[in-house]
């Protein structure tokens, strides 16, 4: 189930969730290097579709020349999950029987992608999964010293956000920050020495942060939920696996909205949150990668799977 591209995370897992039977129609949001999607094919085919989406066009060029064998029930676009329906309605589908989100980066974007998402390799600024909007060169150099706090705060939930944000604008001031080693350099000169690597290099949370930023993350899984959701089938499931705190906290509170619990703030007097009762969460509890998975896949650690089923 490995290939170069991509290590998929809690393959049986998704399997068994997904429920799938001979000729269901699957919508995979996050395509990547089709680890999990072979996998589905092997219980769908060969009268089901399965629609594989990435804003990464490797990733397609990868996962068709993986699935070539499939060519006849597999869809491949280039696009964003969270245009669900837009996507299926240009395929004349109307409804679905399972949807998979994995949201983690696949080994090639960290590794080989020359996009600047690891703080370990030196490269350009740019994290962005497509090919369109702005840039993490643009995030870094154009926000205000707030705005980048915030994001650093919001998204990754880094104490030392202001100091970081500080010291950004300060050496930019110098010189454009255009490199993720200089910008790396920065932010582990920004932390006190002796909470420089408590949680980690200190690195790892803001390249979170501004990745999120620069690929609108949140609001894109938000959308991608409802609007998934929207378009399953009746006894159809859902299948996200989150890798940080902030993915899965949404996740979390949608399936709890679905099913009809109210997630808006207890001092709240009415509920706003519109909770009604339309799906049953069928994973009593996050599912995580076995210690053996992790010892192969060290990436897999952070994994946490979900699942609803619509009702």
């Amino acid at each position: 189930m490995k290939n170069d591209y991509h290590h998929p995370v809690l393959v049986g897992e998704v399997i068994n969730y997904l429920d799938l039977k001979q000729g269901d129609t699957i919508f995979e949001g996050t395509l990547g290097g089709a680890g999990h999607t072979i996998a589905i094919i092997k219980e769908i085919a060969p009268t089901g579709k399965l629609i594989g989406v990435d804003l990464c066009s490797q990733a397609l060029s990868t996962a068709a020349s993986r699935l070539k064998n499939y060519k006849d029930i597999i869809f491949l676009k280039e696009d964003n999950f969270a245009n669900v329906k837009s996507i299926l309605a240009g395929l004349d589908i109307e409804e679905v029987d399972g949807i998979l989100y994995d949201l983690g980066l696949s080994s090639f974007q960290i590794d080989k992608s020359t996009k600047g998402f690891s703080y370990m390799r030196d490269e350009m600024l740019d994290m962005r999964f497509g090919c369109e909007g702005k840039t993490a060169h643009e995030v870094i150099n154009r926000y205000s010293e707030e705005e980048l706090r915030e994001i650093f705060y919001k998204y990754g939930e880094e104490k030392w956000s202001g100091r970081i944000a500080a010291n950004i604008v300060k050496e930019r001031s110098r010189e454009e920050i255009k490199s993720t080693s200089r910008l790396a350099g920065i932010i582990k000169d920004s932390v006190p020495p002796e909470h420089r690597y408590k949680r980690g290099h200190p690195a790892k949370r803001i390249f979170q942060a501004i990745r999120i930023e620069v690929n609108d993350e949140l609001k894109n899984l938000e959308k991608g939920i409802e609007d998934g959701f929207d378009v399953l089938k009746k006894g159809g499931r859902m299948v996200i696996i989150s890798y940080h705190s902030l993915e899965d906290r949404i996740v979390k509170n949608k399936f709890i909205n679905f099913s009809g619990r109210c997630t808006c703030p207890p001092l709240l007097p009415v509920c706003r949150c519109g909770a009604k009762k339309r799906g049953r969460v069928v994973t009593r509890k996050i599912i995580n990668p076995t210690q053996e998975e992790i010892m192969e896949n060290p990436r897999a650690r952070s994994a946490k799977l979900r699942a609803i089923e619509k009702l």
